[in-house]
């Protein structure tokens, strides 16, 4: 049997028995729950739904966990295609259905630390069999997009035909004297296939560190927030407004004085609807205040939306940072951690001369400005590593949202995770997810609503490998099913 195929069994089985195992205990009943990227566990886990899109809290909480037995990591393609590039890695994989098929894809983005190589965009097709197949220069009209120093990848329908398209926020050269570099856009075209629309954005050569979509103006497409911070040309972080077809025009007179880089500069940003008036506010965190200037403030921040997409300041929105005002902000997620329909938030700070990274838990207090409950709601951790960002997933497929922090460390790059308790409280758990490199990625290989974990070597050569999800221990149910019976 294919290890596809076995993956996909004992996750099913374990399911189904620990399915059985709840009922017996009287638990409730077996049903589908939606994993945290929308595809569905077939065979059913009890659990508690959560209260809301997005939320990490639930009503009442589940008995059942069972998280993910991984796979040694396992060899699918060599893609070696970079050119003779000797420092060249994948910063981000990320994951996208690119064809249209239902199953998850990867995009990757290259880069060659301080130099001004540029790179193609590369797309790795599902095979839908377990594996990835390099389709490339298959699935793009032409010539794929280049990057060369790619700072995140922004998935989204830009153009509105239903299916997800490619936004690359790109800095160029990470050096003196920082000139900055075209963003990067690839849009859906008929037939499964992808073409370069760069030419769609307003061509400059920003230095942007961060990006953020949503729909701002309520027209019904999705827009851009740019997060530009220093560079030569010191261009202005930036709206960029979708006609919907996936065609972008600078937005001017959007965003307050605050946003301006003779002010502030922010290092991260997400778009979320903090004061639950259906429009897309924009949070932002700050890049930390000038080591060099004493009298400069940079504070993270929250602009509201006026539903037209003109931003305001809210005062006093984020709590201060839990060490120092010099203390850099790398991720910020939107979570509903207690239950009461408004946005939380999970925020990454990077200390000082990168003395490790800490994240802070705020709790909405229902009018946009947030309270710090990190102490009552996330363990603490001593591990002194920088974080880039954090996500949400049911890794232990109770019916909550779970937290995953990945960590910038060669000695030890395994995710460190945060289990929910079911009422948005978080505490650290030692598991081995048997990640031997940097920069890896979750996806769903097999479309079963597992967990799998892809990564790639760097160059030369590059490999893919991947960890597959093997779902719960087959022990797991007889272990549960005797601690209920009181043994």
């Amino acid at each position: 049997m294919k290890s596809e195929g076995r993956a996909r069994f004992a996750g099913r089985v374990c399911l189904l028995l620990l399915a059985l195992v709840g009922l017996l205990a009287g638990n409730g009943v077996a049903a589908a729950y939606p994993d945290v990227d929308g595809v569905g566990t077939e065979a059913g886990a009890i659990v508690a739904a959560p209260t809301s899109e997005g939320a990490a809290s639930s009503e009442a909480g589940s008995s059942l966990s069972c998280l993910p037995f991984y796979s040694e990591p396992q060899f699918v393609l060599r893609v070696d295609y970079a050119g003779p590039h000797s420092g060249t890695y994948e910063p981000s994989p990320t994951a996208g259905d690119f064809n249209g098929d239902g199953l998850e894809d990867i995009v990757i983005t290259r880069l060659n630390f301080k130099t001004y190589d540029t790179f193609e965009l590369g797309i790795l097709i599902n095979d839908g069999n377990g594996s990835v197949i390099l389709a490339t220069s298959s699935i793009f009209l032409g010539a794929s997009p280049t990057v060369q120093n790619p700072r995140q990848v922004i998935i989204a329908d830009f153009n509105g035909d239903g299916r997800p398209d490619i936004f690359v926020a790109d800095h160029g050269y990470d050096a003196h004297p920082f000139p900055g570099y075209q963003n990067a856009l690839a849009l859906t075209a008929p037939g499964g296939k992808l073409v370069d629309a760069t030419g769609n954005l307003p061509q400059q050569s920003t230095f942007t560190h961060s990006a953020a979509a949503a729909d701002i103006d309520g027209d019904d497409d999705i827009d851009l927030y740019v997060g530009n911070i220093w560079g030569q040309n010191d261009i202005d972080p930036q709206i960029l407004l979708n006609d919907g077809s996936g065609d972008f025009t600078l937005a001017e007179h959007r965003l307050p004085p605050l946003v301006d880089l003779n002010q502030n500069g922010c290092t991260t940003c997400e778009f979320s609807d903090v004061n639950n008036d259906g429009s897309q506010d924009l949070i932002l965190g700050d890049a930390g205040d000038d080591i060099s200037n004493p009298h400069s403030r940079r504070d993270s921040a929250v602009l509201l939306n006026d539903g037209s997409g003109v931003f305001t300041l809210l005062p006093d929105a984020i709590p201060p940072k839990a060490f120092s005002d010099f203390d850099i902000c790398h991720d910020i997620q939107p979570v509903n951690l207690n239950g009461d329909g408004y946005v939380d938030l999970f925020v990454v700070y990077e200390r000082q001369n990168m003395r490790g990274s800490y994240i802070q838990a705020l709790i909405n207090n229902q009018d946009g400005t947030f309270r710090d409950e990190t102490e009552s709601r996330l363990e603490s951790f001593d591990r002194w590593v920088w974080i880039p960002k954090v996500e949400l997933r049911d890794l232990d497929r109770d019916g909550d949202l779970d937290l995953v922090a990945w960590p910038f460390d060669d000695q030890n790059p395994d995710p460190m995770l945060f289990l929910n308790d079911g009422q948005g409280h978080f505490s650290l758990r030692e598991h081995d997810f048997g990640c031997p490199y940097l920069y890896d990625t979750f996806l769903d290989l097999e479309g079963d609503g597992g967990h799998d974990i892809l990564f790639i070597t760097f160059a030369p050569p590059e490999e893919v490998f991947v960890i597959r999800d093997l779902g719960c221990p087959m022990f797991l149910p007889l272990v549960m099913s005797n601690r209920w019976m009181g043994n």
